[in-house]
């Protein structure tokens, strides 16, 4: 039974390779003798509205951002879950990869600019790019990327920093058109383009990066601490977390705009094959480095769900399914970690002992 309201239809049959379920949303079955699991979707959970734990399996699918639902910034919150599925790669069912479809994305060159064209280019645009429209985070991107603008010439589109108009084909994109190929062509322009996350987390790893890397222009990183695992060669991105400065971070991407070998080091996932066995491995396993026969992750993961009940389930959530960094004292958004912690702990109390959770609770 999906608890949280994210079917269309009232049930439906799933069929699985090995085994079929029936899938609804209807409460009418709470009480069911058949009924073998709760899925959660957690950008709609709400702890003010659970049902009683009893012997039934609890799914969490949460791809969102770390900074969507507050209490799952806690390890204890994942105690009452049975199966999780979220960007982690210690996930029961991980979604590290929900932002790159395959491999050939990388080394396709449909984007690709060469890098004598992008310089020729620098003339009329910045070899830096940053396009963001959600301007308060938990790492405070926009400060650092404030500071790096004093000392590299960076063109800033969207809400945040902005000091430039989209051109009329690329604004009119719908926001969540994230790999539009008007925008891919728009970013291949660029030499170097600013992939910060809105928080950093193991593993959390968006579009942000990916976009650049299909586009064939350089991300400028800072986010996931175990990045380095994913991406495609050595040397695909500048890290920020390697430079003391936004100044010095700045001096390595001009040593790098100014020395084409040194540029056309990064995108050797354009030139050549793909150096990294682990990622190349994960994306063997199916689309999305997920492997199924279904078409999208939630009925992947409806069937992984399915398959567990079926064939023999046991209990196995990590504590390190969520890794994040607590933001700085002082950021706005320590109130949302603290808030998280308190709502964490009245729904481990509500599951363990059965105690209502007031709406008020925190």
């Amino acid at each position: 039974m999906w608890w949280t309201p994210f079917m269309g239809e009232n049930e439906r049959i799933t069929a699985c390779p090995n085994h079929n379920c029936i899938l609804t949303k209807d409460r009418k079955y709470l009480n069911n003798t058949n009924l073998q699991a709760f899925l959660f979707y957690g950008s709609k959970f709400n702890i003010s509205d659970l049902p009683k734990r009893k012997d039934t399996v609890w799914a969490l699918f949460h791809e969102e951002s770390p900074r969507n639902v507050a209490l799952f910034l806690h390890k204890r919150t994942f105690e009452v879950f049975d199966i999780a599925a979220t960007f982690s790669r210690h996930s029961d069912f991980p979604l590290t990869l929900q932002y790159l479809e395959k491999l050939s994305l990388l080394t396709d060159l449909q984007y690709f600019m060469d890098v004598k064209e992008k310089n020729k280019l620098l003339n009329s645009i910045a070899p830096v790019l940053y396009i963001q429209s959600d301007c308060d985070t938990p790492i405070e991107r926009d400060n650092y990327v404030k500071e790096l603008m004093k000392y590299i010439k960076v063109d800033s589109f969207g809400k945040c920093l902005k000091n430039k108009e989209f051109p009329p084909q690329v604004s009119e994109i719908y926001s969540l058109d994230l790999y539009n190929e008007q925008l891919l062509h728009f970013i291949a322009k660029y030499k170097f383009v600013i992939a910060f996350e809105n928080a950093i987390c193991d593993d959390y790893i968006t579009e942000k990066l990916w976009r650049p890397l299909i586009a064939g222009s350089v991300p400028v990183y800072l986010g996931s601490p175990t990045v380095e695992d994913w991406l495609p060669n050595k040397n695909s991105a500048i890290l920020a977390k390697n430079f003391h400065s936004p100044a010095d971070l700045a001096t390595h991407i001009t040593k790098i705009n100014d020395d084409d070998f040194l540029y056309e080091m990064y995108q050797g996932h354009k030139f050549g094959e793909i150096e990294n066995s682990f990622l190349k491995s994960v994306l063997a396993r199916g689309p999305f480095g997920i492997a199924t026969d279904q078409e999208h992750p939630i009925s992947a993961f409806e069937c992984f769900v399915c398959e567990q009940i079926h064939e023999g389930f046991e209990k196995r959530v990590s504590d390190s399914v969520y890794n994040c960094q607590r933001p700085n004292p002082g950021n706005s958004w320590e109130y949302f970690w603290q808030l998280g912690d308190c709502q964490s702990r009245a729904l481990v109390n509500f599951v363990k002992n059965g105690e209502m959770i007031e709406q008020e609770v925190c």
